[in-house]
This record gives C-alpha cells, sequence and structure tokens, in this order.
C-alpha cells in the first residue's frame, strides 16, 4: 500500500510537471523566495527539588536558517530546502538535558548542521476542488502530530501527505516513514519506539475538517503501525457579542489505545474552553479531565508528539484521573502604539490523580514578545517564564517524572532577511 501511495503521488506530481511545461511556451510564473534567519536562545532552567528530578538546563546557543521556496511553478508544483547550522556559545558541562544541540566530547554541546527540509510540492483545483500533494522531509502539523520546532533547529518527518478541499470542508491524509529529532544533523532516520529498541514502520494519519459560519469541526485518527492509535475529535464555535467583542467556545476529545506492551494500553481525556475577546485584549478558562489512564501522545520516540489540549502547558496535565484548570489572558499592544508587542499570561492546577497521594500541581507563565518594524524589520525578542511546582506520592510502584519544581527563563532573538 504504501508503494502504490507514493506511486500515486508521483503520477500527480508529474503530471502537474507535464502540465506547466505544455504552459511554458506561452508564460511561465513563480514567485521564488530566499530568507536567511540567525536565531540567538539563552535558556536558565532550574531544577528547585534538589534531587535532580527536573530538568537543569543552563544553555546559550546560536544558529543560522536558510530557507529557500520556489514557490509554485505556473501555480502547480515547487520545492522548500531548509538548511541550518546550530552551536553552543556556552552550554553547562555534564547537564543531560541539551535540546538545542548535542552533548560534545567535552560535555557542553557539538556543533549540528545539515537540512531540515527537502520536499516536493504540487496543487491545483479541478471543478472547484482544490487537490494539493507533497513528498519528502519536512516540519510536519497535525490534531495529533507535530514536529517540534521550538529548538534553533527543528525537527522534521519524512513522508508524503495529500489533502482534498471543497466549500469548507477538507480531507487529509499523510504516511510518516522517517524521523529527524530537533537536536540531530541526519536527514532522516528510522521510526523507533521503546527508547529506540523497536522499528515501527510507519504513521498513518487521516483526518477532515470544516468551517460554516463560526462553526468549525475537526476530526483525526492516526496509527502508528502495530503500536499506537490515536482518536481526536474537536468542536469549535465563535459568534460576536459588538463590533468591539467577541466568543470562542469549543470542546474537544483525545482518545490513545495501544496493545504492544500486551497490557491493552487506554486513555482519554475531555477538554472545554471558552474565550473572551475585546479588542487587542482577551481572557480564557479551561477544563481538562484525563481518565482510564495517563495519556501519552506519542506516536514514536522523538519530539514530536502533539497533545491538542488547552492544558498542554509547560507539562501536560493529563495524569490517569486529574482534573486539571486553566486562566489564561493576552494583550496586543497595536492600539498603544506598539503593534509588535505582546503579552501572554497562565495560570494552571491539576490534583485529584490516581494513584498519587497528596498529588497537586501548578504553574503560571509569562510570554512576552516584541517584533521590530522599520529599519529593523525582521528582528523580535522574546521572554518565556514559567513556574512550575508538583508534590504527590505515587503509590502503585510506578515512577513519575512530572512530580518535580522548575523555575524556567528563555530568551529568544531571531532575526530574518529575505535575499529575495
Amino acid at each position: 500500500m504504501k508503494t502504490l501511495a507514493k506511486s500515486a503521488l508521483g503520477v500527480a506530481v508529474a503530471a502537474a510537471v507535464a502540465a506547466t511545461s505544455v504552459q511554458a511556451s506561452e508564460a511561465v510564473t513563480m514567485d521564488p523566495s530566499l530568507t536567511f534567519t540567525y536565531k540567538n536562545f539563552y535558556w536558565n532552567e532550574k531544577d528547585k527539588t534538589g534531587d535532580d528530578t527536573g530538568y537543569d538546563r543552563k544553555e546559550w546557543v546560536h544558529g543560522l536558517v536558510a530557507d529557500f521556496d520556489t514557490g509554485y511553478v505556473n501555480d502547480l508544483v515547487g520545492a522548500v530546502v531548509t538548511a541550518g547550522y546550530a552551536g553552543p556559545l556556552s552550554v553547562k558541562a555534564n547537564s543531560e538535558f541539551k535540546t538545542n544541540v548535542p552533548a560534545g566530547p567535552d560535555g557542553k554541546g557539538d556543533d549540528i548542521s545539515g537540512f531540515q527540509q527537502a520536499y516536493l510540492k504540487a496543487r491545483t483545483t479541478f471543478s472547484g476542488v482544490d487537490l494539493a500533494g507533497t513528498v519528502g522531509v519536512k516540519k510536519r502539523s497535525t490534531e495529533t502530530y507535530s514536529d517540534s520546532g521550538s529548538r534553533v533547529l527543528g525537527a522534521s518527518s519524512t513522508g508524503y501527505d495529500l489533502s482534498v478541499g471543497f466549500e469548507g470542508a477538507n480531507l487529509y491524509f499523510t504516511e510518516i516513514t522517517g524521523f529527524s529529532d530537533r537536536n540531530e544533523s541526519a536527514l532522516s532516520n528510522d521510526l523507533t519506539k521503546n527508547d529506540g529498541a523497536e522499528i515501527v514502520e510507519n504513521i498513518r494519519i487521516l483526518g477532515g475538517n470544516y468551517s460554516f459560519e463560526g462553526l468549525d469541526l475537526a476530526a483525526e485518527y492516526g496509527n502508528s503501525k502495530d503500536t499506537v492509535k490515536q482518536t481526536f475529535l474537536k468542536a469549535a464555535y465563535g459568534f460576536e457579542l459588538d463590533d468591539m467583542s467577541s466568543v470562542d467556545l469549543d470542546v474537544r476529545y483525545g482518545k490513545v489505545k495501544s496493545d504492544e506492551t500486551g497490557d491493552d494500553y487506554k486513555a482519554k481525556y475531555y477538554n472545554l474552553n471558552a474565550t473572551y475577546n475585546y479588542g487587542n485584549a482577551y481572557v480564557g478558562l479551561g477544563y481538562n479531565k484525563t481518565k482510564d489512564g495517563d495519556y501519552d501522545p506519542n506516536y514514536v520516540d522523538g519530539n514530536n508528539d502533539s497533545l491538542n489540549s488547552s492544558l498542554s502547558q509547560w507539562e501536560n496535565y493529563t495524569e490517569e484521573g486529574e482534573k486539571a484548570y486553566l486562566v489564561n489572558a493576552g494583550y496586543n499592544f497595536a492600539d498603544q502604539g506598539l503593534e509588535g508587542l505582546s503579552w501572554d499570561v497562565w495560570y494552571a492546577k491539576g490534583d485529584d490523580a490516581d494513584n498519587i497521594d497528596g498529588f497537586k500541581r501548578r504553574e503560571y507563565g509569562s510570554y512576552v514578545s516584541y517584533a521590530f518594524d522599520g529599519s529593523l524589520e525582521g528582528l523580535s525578542v522574546a521572554w518565556l517564564y514559567t513556574n512550575y511546582r508538583a508534590e504527590g506520592t505515587v503509590t502503585d510502584g510506578e515512577t513519575l517524572d512530572t512530580l518535580y519544581d522548575e523555575d524556567v527563563n528563555r530568551l529568544y532573538l531571531t532575526y530574518s532577511v529575505a535575499a529575495f
């Protein structure tokens, strides 16, 4: 099936190329772009537990990323290539938590470089139906799967994607056969499970979404072959109260199950959210309940999980039986003459997890970002602060890596320049 599916996409791309060639005698249109982005990240994260349970990072790293996009030649076919370098400026020695660059022989981190994306893309419209596809290595993101982009260099996956859209409805299919982590130079590695001990042949994801007059519906099913199966459903509705204010409501449901270890693992969550928007400000409330087991959203090993819940914050608030709450707010200062400045804050708490005596945890955080304009257009800075605290005693003999205290400070500087 994998060979046939890839062949089908290859035929589609070839047909689009042929169509472009036919049109070439009349005109060839394209809109290529090349962008260089310099990144400079400083992270100071301190484990306050005192027993090395949490993360203990002190990293100052930088990197340069080049993105080339041909655009769509005659609005039909194109290609994207992304290459980058990341290296340490000052990285704490002997820390196991090096996530922007791998550990070097001196324990302080090592340089990495290589390609993060290299894929072909095609699209066309026939009788009002939009058809699109990609094949190759790229950063992918669906409701239940997302290659992490939180480091200097992003993670990426190998595979192909197909989609069909018509009048607000969209169906899509993705097959993934390889993966490269966010601190690796390799273009693509095998998919693995159980810390690399088991090879996974592929991940297949089928989904759809629909939008109509403020109503948004989404559904997705994914399967990493013979390992993990996930289902996700979402319904959202937004409406205006007046010229200045509006309300957004949504409900989400996730289910994961696996029989790879013979224990018939399963878990599910219910997530409810409401957001009130007024001008450039918003305030929101969220609730999440996890049942049947600890919710693990990973199809395979690596930084590619995607928990589509508002309670996916510094930690995922999805221990078995856990009830979690979120209050968040934000403001864009555009009406104060600072269009590029925005500030988001949140407070999350969870309790009542099964098999953990005295369990409770909470976090509060802040994210401030500013994008310059004028002569400094392309330059942006941001500061993430999170204060996370958790306590409890596990009663079922298992270990729990979310019971720790942590202070997080991350500073981000990025500067992008378009060559053309």
